[in-house]
């Protein structure tokens, strides 16, 4: 059995970081710095999707109203959603589209029903159209198998 060195992708994860798991396949990394701050939150998947070659999923509420989740392979962004796209403002047609989930490729990186994907992940132009952010956010996690989420 070969030992490996534990990867610690940035120091500002520190003090306040936790690992967990494994549930469900996933392993949790919960820290002060990623719940407050979307582009820690997103560049510490993308770095650690980097370093292990896994699949991670960087998802949290946003300012009480919008559930996003970006879901990284090998470091790169493969899918992203964006509860209410248009929250901070308009954006061209096209990325409203693109913040909608790609129900095959969550699919493919959880094993979630394409069906279920689509009935779940659902987008508007308010916070209003859709559930409470909170329940929205807790029935995503639960589709991609995300057991624990929200506990950062």
């Amino acid at each position: 059995r070969a030992r490996t060195r534990p990867y610690t992708p940035t120091r500002r994860a520190g003090s306040g970081a936790r690992v967990e798991g494994p549930r469900n396949g996933w392993v949790a990394v919960y820290a002060e710095l990623v719940d407050r701050d979307r582009r820690a939150r997103e560049r510490l998947a993308s770095e650690l999707s980097n370093a292990t070659a896994a699949v991670a999923c960087a998802i949290a509420v946003e300012d009480g109203a919008v559930v996003r989740y970006v879901l990284y392979e090998r470091g790169s962004v493969v899918d992203e959603y964006q509860s209410v796209p248009e929250f901070w403002g308009p954006i061209p047609p096209g990325d409203v589209v693109a913040l909608g989930a790609n129900a095959t490729v969550v699919s493919r990186l959880t094993g979630a029903e394409p069906s279920r994907v689509r009935a779940v992940a659902r987008t508007a132009s308010s916070p209003d159209e859709l559930p409470p952010p909170e329940e929205l956010f807790a029935e995503l996690a639960g589709l991609l198998g995300l057991e624990g989420a929200g506990r950062g």
